[in-house]
């Protein structure tokens, strides 16, 4: 009989996977961790988009630098980068509704 391949490790806590293949592309991250899903996020943007974005949060570039930088024009990064933010908000979002509920204990949640 054939063994079955995954293309990631089958792991109870990521059932989520199987329910919402369009969110995964190999990589695996914590759907409970913040930063670990902005940085899927990210990974998840076109090349061209992602490199817009990433000069505009990381290397503080204003529009014109990365215009001149990657040989478009100024509407072209504004258009890059609202694309950029709309894709990395629908992704985070589709995340957070999609992700199991935490089970955290009454210490880390407690009721006030």
């Amino acid at each position: 009989m054939a063994r079955l391949h995954l293309p990631w490790p089958l792991v109870v806590s990521q059932w989520w996977r199987w329910r919402y293949p369009s969110l995964w592309r190999g990589r695996t991250f914590d759907p409970h961790n913040g930063q670990q899903v902005l940085s899927y996020a990210v990974l998840r943007l076109r090349r061209g988009t992602r490199d817009v974005f990433l000069l505009n949060h990381i290397r503080e570039f204003d529009y014109a630098l990365i215009a001149r930088h990657l040989g478009l024009s100024i509407a072209d990064v504004q258009s890059l980068l609202a694309d950029a933010l709309y894709e990395i908000s629908r992704t985070v979002d589709l995340i957070e509704r999609a992700r199991p509920a935490s089970k955290l204990s009454k210490a880390e949640h407690p009721d006030v």
